[in-house]
């Protein structure tokens, strides 16, 4: 099966109600030239947390955080139902990163939400490990939650970030034969070089697609007088690309514009990329090596009734 993918590198809105307009309105956008997967950078709304290495200036820290806590996205909620919907009337399926918070919880999570081309939410991801001192902002997601989802245009699945040096969390997309594969990460420019790497080596090593989204970002975007404002780790010139398995770009790193980056792909390529390896299959040895993931949800507190 052959179609169109997208993959969505703006700014991101800073605001939850910005962000979801910017959402709908890319959504559309995409939509309208015929994409039937669009995906969206890491925790594009409202926006990922650049400051996130500033803790010891508290007052400035605390103000930020709040800031992305207040305007994180609980799912489901009006918000996320207006996306939803975006994505039904564009009949089009849609990766999205986020800042989640449930409404009776006073935690954030870096997390990767995928949407059916019918608006119905497939699943999300939390990531698993927060980077640095990425793990001032987010919760840790429990494991529970990586998965593949089996759609009419392919199987699709993805990591954030780092999560992409995580060999078994690589490993374990190609246990469930995904072939379409979702890379969201910030775009910071120092970042470059190990995307690359990632990316098209994942391509290869899991002979899927991989569709990778980064946003764009700058000081003067920030409103007047915000914390930090006047840093320069607000520069971000984004790097989207699209990726064939095999590792070979179709749409190389795009950077310094705001766009949206569009390549055909074919699902059906995946078989001679995994004629040569196949990760999971004919090139494993579980007599030598196997994986252990514990899929059960760990929750903090278990009720027995």
């Amino acid at each position: 099966m052959t179609y169109l993918a997208a993959a969505v590198q703006r700014a991101p809105g800073l605001t939850l109600e910005q962000g979801v307009d910017n959402a709908v309105s890319a959504i559309d956008e995409a939509g309208r030239e015929g994409a039937q997967l669009i995906v969206f950078p890491e925790t594009w709304i409202p926006s990922y947390p650049y400051y996130h290495s500033r803790a010891a200036d508290r007052q400035a820290f605390a103000a930020s955080y709040r800031h992305t806590f207040e305007h994180s996205i609980a799912i489901p909620s009006p918000e996320w139902q207006r996306i939803a919907d975006a994505a039904a009337a564009a009949s089009a399926h849609v990766v999205i990163g986020v800042n989640e918070r449930e409404p009776t919880a006073g935690t954030i999570f870096n997390t990767l939400v995928y949407i059916g081309s019918d608006g119905a939410l497939l699943g999300k991801h939390r990531k698993l490990v927060p980077t640095l001192s990425e793990r001032l902002i987010w919760g840790y997601g429990d494991g529970s939650d990586l998965d593949v989802y089996d759609t009419e245009i392919g199987r699709l699945g993805g990591l954030i970030c780092y999560e992409h040096q995580m060999a078994p969390a690589r490993y374990a997309l190609s246990t469930l034969g995904i072939q379409v594969h979702a890379s969201v990460w910030p775009g910071w420019d120092q970042l470059h070089p190990v995307i690359d790497a990632a990316t098209r080596h994942l391509a290869y090593e899991n002979a899927c697609y991989v569709i990778v989204a980064r946003e764009v970002m700058s000081p003067d975007r920030l409103p007047s007088g915000a914390p930090f404002g006047e840093e320069s780790f607000w520069h971000a010139s984004g790097g989207s690309a699209i990726i064939a398995p095999g590792g070979k770009y179709l749409i190389e790193p795009v950077t310094d514009m705001e766009t949206i980056i569009y390549a055909e792909i074919d699902v059906s390529d995946t078989i001679e990329s995994k004629r040569w390896v196949d990760s999971a299959g004919h090139y494993a040895r579980p007599d030598v090596f196997q994986l252990h993931w514990d899929k059960r949800p760990k929750p903090p507190v278990v009720i027995d009734e």
